[in-house]
């Protein structure tokens, strides 16, 4: 694991095991899940370790320990205990996996302290060992030792990104707690261009605060060396920018991808170019900055090369309840040709953009594998390597909702022959202008209406509204249809009246006006069904014309009036003599030709 995955790795360990220890909790048991989070990953290993302290040794006695577990997926799981009197603890019944990832972390005071570490394979038992120590917001054991940055080409931004190493001579660790920082000086602080975009903290925690173009950091700096790292985004379009460090900054490197991206300055000087996992960078070197300087660069990123990559199809399952829009989707990669696996870490593979609100990313364990980044622009870029012929990379993710519904807005960064869409069937409406309408599917025991795209140029957004359907509609084009609908049968069985005839039914009554009109309600709710299927009708109409249909039809019921009773009458004449035409007793006229009849 490179430095760059391991510090991003520790800090969003770090981060969530301290914002769970940073809740009162009562004393659990010494394997509880804590509440509301899933457990770590079951399995037949232990965790065993001990907390220490150099100077306060009972600062130990019952302290929280959390165990934090993050999958290869980026699944998460957390488990709290507390340490006995002597500052032991112990986790049963986990998983030995090597490919996850365990934090064990403590926050017996306002500053968290962990240690990561991952089970040898095989291994059954892991021991660990965390040393505590007392703040101190004296920064003067703080010294800066190096300043690593990085220019290297995302999907839509470059990505800058800095790496302060620190080393603090003290065993104590410096701390500026928030109500100190307003009469206090930073550990170090820089100002980021003016088009910096997408901040974010690899390595630092919730130390580092960032407002308008300003970055400072307070701690938690931990006996030792240590690493500092955070990154933004400048657009693909800017040739210079200027960096300017208030606190002043150390010797300097400045690194770029080589053929990728082109980085120069008139403070810096070549250095020899460094090979970094499998990529090769150019590297620029620098002597330290007095407080107040800055470093201006000039940047030029390269022409992005035909992608060896093609997307034939991709797939979004949508499902939408009370609090969110639930989203997995689903996208065929395929690499041509046959060799090794591709792989770059200098220019994306594939970008897959994501919409601005998505929260709770997961990914399939394939998607984790295939060099997945973060690009400052929000979207997902793939590094590789990916193997030759097809690859399914699978993600979800989750959408704010209202009492309305929801929408999802989507693009592609290359041509995509066909998009499928499904969306689970619980009473919503779908509004779109790209996507085509299909025949509903059913797969396992749910029905999914289904829509589709064919033909998506690169960058084209494809727009998606889902309606929830309210409980009853009078208004609006769907109800105007239902109402014409009820107006033809009501027509129809209004025309019908001449032909009942006044005199007593027959023993062999033919049907009356509300069974011919149940009839004709019945085949036009087999109509609304057929034209569903077909597209013809949307699922908006659909639903309101039926439930008009079935309405009628129930108060049909209700109107039926009860048979009388038979009584006898004279036998007439059952054909007309003029015309064959047939006729019922009591009728005096031919209802066909008009010719009286005999008595």
């Amino acid at each position: 694991m490179s430095w760059r995955r391991a510090a991003r790795v520790s800090t969003l360990l770090l981060l969530c095991a301290a914002a769970a220890l940073a809740q009162p909790a009562a004393a659990p048991p010494p394997n509880h899940p804590t509440s509301g989070a899933p457990d770590v990953p079951a399995g037949d290993a232990v965790v065993v370790g001990r907390l220490v302290h150099p100077t306060r040794p009972a600062a130990v006695a019952n302290v929280d320990i959390l165990l934090y577990a993050l999958s290869q997926d980026g699944g998460a799981g957390l488990r709290q205990g507390r340490t006995d009197g002597a500052g032991q603890f112990r986790f049963e019944n986990v998983s030995n996996d090597p490919e996850i990832v365990y934090l064990v972390g403590a926050r017996p005071s306002e500053i968290p302290f962990g240690t990561r570490f991952a089970f040898a394979r095989g291994e059954r038992e892991h021991r660990v060992e965390l040393a505590l120590s007392d703040p101190t917001s004296d920064t003067s054991a703080a010294a800066a030792q190096k300043l690593e940055i990085r220019v290297e080409r995302g999907c839509t931004h470059l990505r800058v990104s800095h790496r302060h190493a620190i080393t603090n001579r003290s065993d104590r660790v410096v701390f500026v707690p928030e109500a100190e920082r307003a009469s206090a000086a930073p550990l170090f602080e820089v100002d980021l261009p003016e088009q910096a975009d997408g901040f974010e903290t690899i390595a630092g925690g919730d130390g580092i605060t960032h407002e308008g173009q300003r970055v400072r950091f307070w701690g938690p700096l931990y006996p030792g060396e240590q690493s500092v790292e955070f990154g933004y985004g400048m657009p693909l379009a800017a040739t210079s920018f200027a960096i300017g460090f208030p606190s002043g900054a150390p010797k300097l490197e400045v690194l770029a991808p080589k053929d990728a991206v082109t980085v120069s300055a008139a403070a810096l000087r070549a250095a020899p170019a460094r090979a970094i996992e499998t990529q090769s960078f150019t590297v620029q070197s620098g002597a330290p900055i007095a407080a107040g300087g800055s470093l201006a660069l000039e940047v030029a990123a390269a022409p992005a090369a035909p992608s060896p990559l093609r997307t034939p199809r991709s797939e979004l399952w949508l499902e939408l309840d009370d609090a969110a829009l639930q989203v997995e989707q689903r996208i065929e990669v395929v690499a041509d040709g046959e060799g090794a696996p591709l792989t770059s870490s200098a220019v994306p593979l594939l970008c897959i953009p994501l919409p601005p609100e998505t929260g709770e990313l997961r990914f399939s364990s394939e998607t984790f594998a295939a060099g997945l980044r973060r690009d400052p622009s929000g979207d997902l870029a793939i590094h590789g390597p990916l193997a030759r012929g097809s690859t399914q990379l699978a993600m979800s993710y989750r959408l704010p909702a209202t009492s309305d519904g929801a929408a999802i807005a989507t693009s592609f960064d290359r041509d995509l022959p066909l998009l499928s869409v499904l969306v689970a069937d619980n009473g919503v409406i779908t509004e779109t202008k790209r996507l085509h309408r299909r025949k509903s599917a059913r797969v396992g025991d749910r029905n999914y209406l289904h829509l589709e795209a064919f033909s998506i140029a690169p960058g084209e957004p494809i727009t998606l509204g889902l309606r929830r359907t309210e409980p009853a509609r009078s208004t609006g084009r769907a109800g105007s249809a239902g109402f014409a609908l009820l107006a033809g049968l009501a027509a129809f069985a209004f025309l019908l009246g001449p032909l009942r005839g006044r005199g007593t039914p027959p023993a062999e009554a033919e049907p009356d006006g509300p069974m011919l009109e149940r009839d004709a309600i019945l085949r036009s709710l087999e109509a609304l069904d057929e034209d569903l299927d077909t597209g013809k009708l949307s699922v908006e109409d659909h639903a309101v014309m039926r439930s008009a249909l079935r309405s009628r039809a129930a108060g049909l019921l209700v109107e039926r009036p009860t048979a009388p009773t038979p009584q006898p009458a004279a036998v007439a004449p059952r054909f007309c003599s003029a015309c064959g035409a047939s006729v019922r007793a009591g009728d005096v006229f031919c209802s066909q030709c008009g010719k009286k009849l005999s008595a």
